[in-house]
């Protein structure tokens, strides 16, 4: 990766403070996440399949990005909701942010695997922490990075729910009723009503011969995209692999339309007959591949 020296950011300060920065005050209020950033050129970017990213070239020692176990040659995707390829994308998801707040970041390791981290911010004066080293301030800061976590899968499971309802992947539950009290019938009820259920999902009669994941909501953010779903597993000779179709392919268009998720291909190849052909718009390796699939009957 090629160095710009006009693109290097060193935040050991997130974000230097205006004039008077040296008072105690501003130090403060001022959020330390204690790295060296780089951006990352769109040549570099596009070899390793993403959109851009800041490349973390330094971490201090005993910082918030140690604790978090951000490390030399991560690449950080996303802060908050927003994806990060400039320093000034990092600049306007911080502005709001003040020591002691949890900054959730989207890191690709050095491995090429994307993680999640979350960063508890310090603060510019708290470089030389003198209680950095308390047992007990180590042990809340863990617990509220756990914490936040914890929320972070339950907002993502919530938004797999939410989907899975909105393509009819799943049929909404009741919670249970509490008992009701028992009521004496009168010596001549009333003819029972009859029963009403709902139609049940349409059973597919044609095949791929593959499995599909949705994508994550950090996994669609890296790849910049919305929604998509990922081949799972192709089997060998299937309709699927016939067609070009690899595992690990993420498909972003069938047929022309956007890929919302796995129930979104279950609905439009219920409405569709073995011969038939799938037009398909997959990314793989970081670029844009047509397959065409000719769908087979269901066995």
């Amino acid at each position: 990766m090629r160095v710009l020296s006009s693109a290097v950011l060193v935040m050991v300060v997130m974000f230097a403070v205006a004039s008077g920065a040296s008072s105690a005050k501003a130090q403060t209020n001022t959020p330390w996440l204690g790295v060296g950033l780089q951006v990352v050129e769109a040549e570099d970017a596009r070899k390793m399949g993403i959109e851009g990213g800041l490349k973390v070239t330094r971490v201090d020692d005993k910082s918030p990005a140690k604790e978090a176990g951000l490390e030399v040659g991560d690449i950080i995707l996303s802060a908050g909701q927003s994806t990060i390829t400039s320093i000034e994308a990092m600049r306007k998801e911080l502005a709001d942010k003040r020591p002691g707040d949890v900054l959730s970041l989207g890191v690709r390791r050095a491995n090429g695997r994307n993680e999640p981290l979350i960063v508890v911010l310090g603060a510019q004066g708290a470089k030389d922490d003198r209680f950095g080293d308390d047992a007990k301030v180590r042990e809340l800061r863990k617990k509220l990075s756990e914490l936040d976590a914890e929320r972070r899968r339950t907002a993502a499971e919530l938004e797999r729910r939410l989907e899975d309802l909105r393509s009819g992947k799943a049929n909404p539950e009741t919670a249970p009723q509490p008992p009701q009290p028992r009521v004496e019938e009168p010596a001549n009820p009333k003819p029972a009503e009859p029963k009403v259920t709902e139609p049940e999902r349409a059973t597919l009669g044609v095949t791929l011969n593959a499995s599909f994941l949705n994508l994550t909501p950090e996994e669609s953010r890296a790849l910049g995209i919305e929604g998509g779903i990922k081949a799972s597993s192709v089997s060998a000779g299937g309709a699927a692999a016939e067609g070009g179709l690899k595992e690990g392919d993420v498909i972003t268009r069938a047929n022309g339309e956007a890929m919302t998720g796995t129930g979104h291909l279950r609905t439009m190849l219920s409405r569709m007959k073995a011969g038939d052909k799938l037009e398909l718009e997959v990314l793989r390796g970081g670029k844009k591949v047509n397959l065409t699939l000719v769908l087979r009957p269901r066995a």
